[in-house]
Parts: C-alpha cells; structure tokens; sequence
C-alpha cells in the first residue's frame, strides 16, 4: 500500500516540483495531494493525485495534445497546363486596360468626398451638493494626509530591513489565517487530510494551518518542510522492514 502525503502550500508551485518531492522523501510511488492558495504554474494532473485550490484565480488548463504529423505524398503532382484559348490577345488587354483607367478617374472625381461626422462633447459630470459634497471632501483630506504621511518618512527607513521584514509578518500573518479558515470551511479538503499519512506545511503561509491541524490531529504527523516529512516516512517504512 502506497504512504499519502498531504502538502499545505500558498506558493505557485511549477510541475517538476513535484518530482523533486518524490526523491526528496525517496517514494517514487508516493500517493501526493496538494491544497494549494494559489494555482500551480502550469498543468499538474499528471504529477499529483489531487490539487485543491482554495484560493483565488483558476487552474491551468490542460494542454492541447501535439498534432500527428501529415503523411508525405510520394507521387508529384503534374504541372497544370493552361489551355491556348484562355489566353487573351496582348493588344486587346492593353486596349481595355487604356479604356477602364480614364472611367474610374471621372468616376472618382464626381463623387465628393465623405466628410466626418461630428463628435458631441461629453456632459460635464454634475458635482457632488449638500452631504454628498462633505463626504467628497473629507475622503479627500484624508488621501492627501496619507500621502503627505508617506512622504514624511524617509525613504531610507521605508526601505530598511526591519521595516520590510513588519511588512512581510504582517501579510505573512493575514494569509495563514485566510488559509487556515478555507482550509476548515473545506468538508472535502478535511476528508483529503484526514486520509493522509503525513502532512507537510511547505511555507511560512501554511504554518498556521500546519500548527492547528497538529493540535486536532494527534495521530498524524504534521510537519514543516520536506526533510522533516522523510524522517516520517522512514519510520512509517521501518516496520515493515524489520519483519
């Protein structure tokens, strides 16, 4: 019987990745299901038993297959033959050509040129009266104190480490915990999970989720990173082994 591994990620994670999780965790018949945030960079049913998206965008669409290629035609095909009569005499074609030019230019001539329509102005867009007046001034204020406020600070604390690395908890922190709460909203993504020998948060993002899951599910181990989650299944296969 094949080992389940379930892994929590919020990455876009490109097809061959998942052959490199199979030699990582040295399974090559490893049963893989993913609960993904984002979509995978391209087409993964072939590499995956499932892939569940649980956050925004779409997945890939399958490939279309390659065409076969066209049989070669042995035989070459005769050269057309043009019959005598279809050719007309030179000195008529010349005389019809030197008739129709001088037609078509008094034909041009007599017609007058189209003029363009005329383009109608756009309406003025009323302004805004009364409370709605206050509410457009007051929004306003307040754009331009936070763009006052940003210019404020200086460009080199804005841009230093310690600033970036809040920035970067913060969105971190806001993206576990939208993942987590997809996750338990999911009857389908629980079932997936709750069928897995090990499961494996791949992220910082999936951290939180990874965490809850271990706290609601003692006898399934749960991990950070793919070198944690071999450690798991060699002792899952240790058993089997020994016997």
């Amino acid at each position: 019987m094949n080992n389940t591994v379930v892994l929590l990620s919020t990455r876009r994670l490109p097809p061959t990745y998942f052959d490199q999780v199979r030699e990582d965790l040295g399974d090559q018949n490893i049963v893989i299901d993913v609960v993904g945030w984002v979509a995978p960079s391209a087409w993964v049913a072939d590499k995956v038993n499932t892939f569940t998206l649980i956050g925004p965008g779409r997945m890939p669409a399958q490939p279309a297959p390659e065409p076969e290629p066209a049989a070669e035609v042995s035989e070459e095909a005769p050269d057309a033959v043009i019959a005598p009569e279809a050719v007309a005499d030179p000195e008529t074609v010349v005389a019809d050509e030197a008739k129709i030019a001088p037609a078509a230019a008094d034909v041009a001539a007599a017609e007058p040129a189209p003029q363009p329509a005329p383009q109608s102005k756009p309406a003025p867009k009323p302004k805004p009266t009364g409370a709605k007046r206050v509410v457009k001034a007051v929004e306003w204020r307040a754009r331009r104190a936070k763009k006052v406020a940003g210019r404020m600070l200086p460009k080199a604390i804005k841009t230093s480490a310690p600033v970036k690395y809040l920035r970067g908890q913060r969105a971190t922190n806001d993206l576990g915990k939208n993942y987590w709460e997809r996750v338990l909203s999911r009857r389908d993504v629980m079932e997936t999970i709750d069928k897995a020998d090990v499961v494996v948060a791949l992220d910082a993002g999936a951290i939180w989720a990874g965490w809850n899951l271990g706290q609601r599910k003692a006898s399934t181990p749960v991990v950070l990173g793919l070198p944690a989650a071999r450690r798991e299944f060699d002792q899952l296969k240790a058993p089997a082994g020994n016997g």
